[in-house]
């Protein structure tokens, strides 16, 4: 792949996730698409920005980034979620399986 077309697939890149809700990869922005993921009519619709595949409490969670286009698998060790794809424990795959602990937990404790 040439310079320019990378320079091209990098802009077309950041225009489709700024167009999703997805800007600078935060945890409030994983927040954010958790609350579209729960309010949705269809849980797996692709025009959700990160969707839930499988959660295996306190364990693993595997996503699916359709701004990405991949399945993300974020690791929880030691109660600290730790996401595979970023290498980082404050991008919007952990926000979003924060939110989904949290959802669990409250569900169990109710």
């Amino acid at each position: 792949m040439s310079e320019e077309e990378e320079e091209e697939e990098k802009r077309i890149g950041s225009t489709r996730k700024a167009s999703l809700g997805i800007r600078n990869n935060t945890l409030d922005e994983g927040v954010i698409t958790f609350g579209l993921w729960l309010n949705a009519e269809d849980k797996k619709s692709p025009a959700i920005p990160i969707v839930l595949k499988e959660f295996a409490e306190g364990r693993r969670v595997v996503l699916q980034d359709n701004i990405l286009q991949r399945e993300v698998i974020v690791n929880i060790v030691e109660g600290i979620p730790f996401c595979n794809e970023c290498r980082s424990n404050d991008c919007a795959h952990v926000g979003f399986v924060i939110c989904t602990e949290q959802l669990t937990n409250r569900s169990s404790i109710e």
